[in-house]
């Protein structure tokens, strides 16, 4: 009686992992799989980005240096047009002094616009520069 018990014992374990390794195989089969997003929207880097202004201080154009991926050495801006470094925006005559600096150029494709610029900074915290 006990050796029956266990045959029984294991061949129901060995039912039991069988199924378990096909049941899982069958859960990743049926996982969607990713797709790639056609976005409007591209980050590209350059070595070295200057803002050009107007005499009322607005971006008026963008010149990219080392930018292989910018659509144009010189890119306009969009009304709404964000200059920040390390997450703080940069306004006004602030702006001056990151020209010729590195960067990231965000484009919205569908009118070669950029619509922000991120310049590689220093983020402030409360316990001073990280």
């Amino acid at each position: 009686m006990m050796r029956q018990n266990r045959w029984f014992t294991s061949s129901t374990l060995a039912l039991a992992v069988v199924f378990g390794c096909l049941s899982a195989r069958w859960a990743l089969a049926e996982e969607p799989t990713g797709t790639v997003i056609d976005s409007p929207y591209e980050a590209v880097e350059a070595s070295s980005i200057e803002l050009v202004t107007n005499g009322d201080g607005d971006v008026v154009q963008i010149r990219a240096k080392g930018c292989p991926q910018c659509p144009s050495s010189s890119i306009l801006p969009s009304r709404e047009l964000i200059v920040e470094s390390g997450g703080k925006r940069i306004e006004g005559s602030d702006r001056a002094g990151y020209s010729g600096l590195p960067g990231v150029i965000h484009i919205y494709h569908p009118n070669n616009m950029a619509y922000r610029v991120s310049f590689i900074g220093l983020v402030q915290g409360e316990g001073g520069d990280q």
